[in-house]
């Protein structure tokens, strides 16, 4: 009985530092693996990734990628697991079955063996947002819960043009046949085209997410500890250390629940403050502005004038 080849396996690595050199795998002979990623625009990449495995790989990798994945396996398959589970199972990524997996900051593990090949488009969430008629509920709220994985995208001609994809993607290939380049704004207009594709295909698939209440419930605390001294602001550091949430989903929690970055927030709230201080009439426009952690009464009264349009003594004068 032939006893089966063990694991190999890649310790933590983090997305940003794989896409820039696949060296950090460290792959034996044994194992002939290519990644290739081509910018498309600001914020807009697209990713082939194909390979050979012998023996089995498993690479632990955490996502610092900050982008959506529109993935599209064209041969083998791969087995997924996240940290806190996502849907509290594993997930098979199947060859002609796209997914979509978004998850900033998120650990899991990649298991494959054989011959791999899929085509990825990465979009960063900030542009993928001005999208967002054209995205059905279930996908948009896994989305902003920011622990979104959904699988089983199929069609004909997100097949196709995935594989034309990958295919331009490798210009060895493209060489031995004989074939063109192919120019930029083709490759810009078809990865874009693949992501529509896995939209329009969405039929409410089900999404599955594993950001829990609890969540929401860190963001509220650090939502509280940023507001409790509105005269002076915590970093961003201090934030995500009081709270145990990284400082990407801190700053994305906060656009996600609250409509504003962290210290939007804050000075929002600040000059919130300032008004109701200086309708109350008793205190000076230079008093107010120390209290909220100003010394110098010109950036305040800039402040307040960008929020509300108005002086602060002109609000004084009103009552």
């Amino acid at each position: 009985m032939a006893l089966l080849d063990p694991p190999v396996i890649v310790p933590d690595i983090s997305a940003a530092a794989l896409l820039s050199d696949i060296s950090v795998l460290r792959l034996g002979p044994d194992h002939d693996c290519r990644l290739t990623t081509v910018p498309l625009q600001d914020g807009i990449e697209v990713m082939s990734w194909k390979g050979s495995f012998e023996q089995p790989l498993e690479i632990a990798l955490c996502d610092d990628s900050d982008r959506i994945h529109f993935t599209y396996p064209l041969q083998g398959n791969c087995r997924c697991w996240f940290e806190g589970g996502v849907g509290g199972h594993e997930h098979i990524v199947r060859i002609n079955e796209g997914s979509i997996n978004y998850g900033p900051d998120r650990r899991g593990r990649f298991s494959q063996q054989g011959a791999f090949e899929s085509v990825t488009v990465m979009v960063r969430p900030d542009i993928f947002n001005t999208w967002l008629d054209e995205v059905d509920p279930s996908l948009r709220q896994a989305l902003a819960a920011g622990r979104c994985f959904a699988e089983g995208h199929r069609g004909a001609e997100l097949h196709a043009t995935a594989h034309a994809l990958s295919q331009a993607l490798h210009p060895a290939r493209t060489r031995l046949l004989g074939e063109p380049a192919r120019h930029r704004l083709w490759l810009q207009a078809q990865g874009l085209a693949m992501v529509g594709l896995f939209l329009e295909g969405r039929g409410g698939k089900p999404c599955t997410c594993d950001s829990t209440h609890a969540d929401w419930k860190l963001l509220q605390q650090a939502r509280d500890r940023l507001l409790a001294d509105l005269s002076r602001a915590p970093t961003l550091a201090e934030l995500a250390g009081n709270t145990g949430l990284s400082v990407l989903r801190l700053k994305r929690g906060f656009r996600q629940m609250f409509g504003a970055s962290v210290y939007g927030l804050f000075q929002q709230e600040r000059m919130h403050d300032a008004r109701r201080r200086l309708r109350g009439g008793h205190l000076s426009v230079m008093r107010v502005a120390s209290d909220l952690g100003y010394t110098n009464a010109s950036h305040f009264a800039a402040a307040f004038r960008k929020q509300f349009g108005v002086n602060p003594a002109e609000v004084k004068r009103g009552g």
